[in-house]
């Protein structure tokens, strides 16, 4: 219930010692929290499972999983899917709107039982939104919200099938043109490029996007770009390498967009890596 997330999510011993998911009965359980403050949060004071599967979701800012062995950043077109009786804890850069829903994977057989990253559309954004703002003994086996679970689950089905990309476009000149880089783990191409290879205008493109991503292809192309920092700051690639890799001007420019979007440098965030074991 939102009253609940408003003063338990702010304090971790509060949390572990009045949230449990698994003592809800229903089969979806939904919470949402926001933070403003000037340095990390944990929603946890220690590493926690529960039997319910965890969906990590965050409207703005970005979310640091931790895992036994390894770590993800969530960023807002992302959906991180933890498994039931995985051991994990959530860190929170400041001025963050944290968003999660539990899963009963009894009566939602289907979902995957590894941890996955999804692309996360505007509908389904929608979709979580409004379940994350429902009390939390919603029956969600009648009416509209029988439609949104099934629409949840549903989507998240279609995005385990999808690219760990900001949501793409449905004209297919351009979706399978962008994958090719993705599956190369490359730089996507500049507005002008893209254009003259789909036999489009830039106008044309813009407006694709604009429709089909909520996003313009500049801001897509930067959220390619800082999916790729944060794949390439766990190899043994330096700084100047990674920002030259990303096609910025300078190492300084690439250390402040960064900075810009996670609140840290790259030499930061990549020392936290090594320091929790993922090299």
């Amino acid at each position: 219930m939102p009253e609940i997330a408003e003063s338990i999510f702010v304090n971790s011993d509060l949390l572990n010692e009045h949230f449990d998911p698994d003592s809800i009965d229903t089969p979806i359980v939904s919470i949402y929290a926001s933070f403003s403050h000037d340095k990390e949060h944990s929603l946890r004071s220690r590493m926690h499972s529960h039997d319910k599967g965890q969906l990590v979701y965050v409207k703005s800012g970005a979310a640091i999983v931790m895992l036994e062995d390894r770590i993800y950043t969530v960023l807002p077109w992302q959906l991180l899917w933890i498994p039931g009786g995985v051991s994990h804890n959530v860190l929170l850069r400041d001025n963050v709107d944290f968003r999660a829903v539990y899963l009963d994977q009894k009566r939602f057989a289907p979902l995957s039982k590894n941890v996955e990253v999804f692309t996360i559309s505007p509908l389904l954004g929608e979709v979580i939104e409004t379940m994350c703002h429902s009390p939390f003994y919603t029956d969600w086996m009648v009416g509209t919200e029988f439609h949104l679970q099934s629409l949840l689950i549903d989507k998240i089905r279609d995005a385990a099938n999808s690219l760990s990309l900001p949501a793409l476009p449905y004209d297919s000149r351009v979706r399978n043109y962008l994958k090719c880089y993705n599956l190369k783990g490359e730089m996507v191409p500049r507005l002008n490029e893209l254009a003259s290879h789909c036999g489009a205008s830039e106008r044309t493109i813009h407006r694709l996007f604009v429709q089909g991503t909520g996003m313009c292809y500049q801001q897509w192309r930067q959220q390619v770009r800082l999916k790729l920092a944060l794949n390439l700051l766990t190899t043994d690639k330096s700084i100047t390498e990674i920002a030259h890799y990303l096609e910025f001007s300078t190492t300084s420019a690439f250390i402040s967009f960064f900075k810009y979007h996670m609140d840290i440098t790259p030499k930061k965030y990549r020392d936290r890596l090594h320091k929790s074991g993922v090299r």
